[in-house]
C-alpha cells in the first residue's frame, strides 16, 4: 500500500499523456481509496511494483535483489518520505516565486527559474509582474540622491537600486565603467547619474546598508563604502550592521560621527523619501534604470547604455 500513494499520483499524471498508464492509475487510486476507508487493498499494485524493483535490482547484483526483497516495506517508506519532502520543498519554492519573485529568497541569483526567465526576480512576485504590465515604471521628477557627473548634462540616468541585491551588485561595474567613459569627456558628452536607494525587504540589512551609505556621504566617503558593501554583500547579509560598520571603518570614516548617524537613524527620513519615490515610480525590481525617462529593468550591458545615451542625446538636441 505504501507505494500506491505515490504511484497513484504519478500514474494519474502520466495517464494524461498516455492511455497505457490509465489502468495503473485506476489501480493506484483504488488502492488508496480502499486503504483510507479501512478496507484491504486488493489490486496487487504493490506486488507489481515490488516485483519490478527486485527484478531491476537482480540485474545489478543478486545480493541487492535479496536485500530489496527483504526490506521492501522499509525502503518504500523511505522513498515515500523523501518524495513528500521533495513535494514540500517544491511547493515552498513555488510559493516564494509567487510571493517574492524568486524561488530562493536567501540566494536569488541562484534561482534557476530567475536565470531562465532573465527577469531578475520581481520582488512583488506575480503581483509585481502584473503590476509592471498595468503600471509601467515612470521616471521620478526629483533628481536628488547619490549623484555623479554634470547636473546640466543632456542625458540623465536615474537608478533605483538595493545595496544588498545581487542584481544591483552585478550592474555596478558597468555603471562605473559608464561614468568613467562619459564623464571624462567634454561637458556636451557627459551624463548626470542619480542613484536612489531602494532597499528590498527580502534582502537582509538592505535598509541599514542604504542608511549607512547616506551617512558616509555626510563625510564625502560614500563611494568607497558603497564599493566595499557591493563587494561584501554576502558578509553584510549574514553579519548585518557589525559588518557594515567594519567596512565603514575600513573606508576611513570618522566612526564616532558615523555611528551616531547610523544608530540614531539620522538618514532614515531621507531614505524613506527615496523609497516613496520608488513606489510612486512603480518600481517592481532592482536595479531599474531610467535614461532620460525611458526605463530598463535589471543589469544592462555597456553597449545598451551607449546606444540609448546616443539616442537620448539626439532627442534632446
Amino acid at each position: 500500500m505504501v507505494l500506491c500513494i505515490i504511484a497513484a499520483a504519478v500514474f494519474a499524471i502520466m495517464s494524461i499523456f498516455s492511455a497505457k498508464y490509465r489502468p495503473l492509475a485506476k489501480e493506484g487510486l483504488r488502492c488508496v481509496f480502499r486503504t483510507i476507508t479501512f478496507k484491504p487493498c486488493d489490486t496487487g499494485l504493490d506486488d507489481q511494483i515490488k516485483a519490478t524493483a527486485v527484478s531491476g535490482a537482480f540485474k545489478v547484483h543478486p545480493a541487492l535483489a535479496k536485500f530489496t526483497n527483504k526490506n521492501f516495506t522499509a525502503l518504500s517508506w523511505v522513498f515515500v518520505i523523501l518524495t513528500f519532502a521533495s513535494f514540500i520543498l517544491t511547493a515552498q519554492a513555488v510559493w516564494n516565486l509567487a510571493t517574492v519573485g524568486t524561488c530562493d529568497p536567501a540566494n536569488p541569483s541562484g534561482c534557476v527559474v530567475n536565470q531562465i526567465r532573465g527577469d531578475y526576480g520581481f520582488f512583488g512576485g506575480i503581483s509585481g509582474f502584473v503590476s509592471e504590465i498595468l503600471n509601467p515604471p515612470v521616471a521620478p521628477t526629483a533628481l536628488d540622491g547619490i549623484t555623479a557627473g554634470n547636473p546640466n548634462a543632456k542625458v540623465v540616468i536615474v537608478e533605483f537600486g538595493c545595496y544588498t541585491c545581487p542584481y544591483t551588485g552585478e550592474a555596478e561595474p558597468v555603471v562605473k565603467e559608464l561614468l568613467k567613459e562619459y564623464n571624462s569627456s567634454s561637458n556636451d558628452k557627459s551624463i548626470y547619474y542619480v542613484f536612489k536607494p531602494f532597499p528590498i525587504e527580502t534582502h537582509k540589512y538592505s535598509n541599514e546598508a542604504a542608511r549607512a551609505i547616506l551617512c558616509a556621504r555626510n563625510q564625502g566617503k560614500q563611494t568607497d563604502l558603497q564599493d566595499r558593501i557591493f563587494k561584501s554583500q554576502d558578509a553584510c547579509t549574514s553579519d548585518g550592521v557589525l559588518m557594515i560598520k567594519q567596512l565603514a571603518n575600513e573606508s576611513g570614516l570618522n566612526m564616532t560621527a558615523f555611528n551616531a548617524c547610523l544608530d540614531g537613524n539620522q538618514t532614515g527620513a531621507e531614505l524613506a523619501r527615496y523609497i516613496q519615490e520608488g513606489h510612486d515610480s512603480y518600481i517592481q525590481r532592482t536595479p531599474t534604470f531610467f535614461i532620460n525617462g525611458k526605463y530598463y529593468a535589471g543589469p544592462q550591458t555597456i553597449e545598451t547604455f551607449r546606444a540609448e545615451i546616443t539616442e537620448a542625446r539626439g532627442r534632446a538636441s
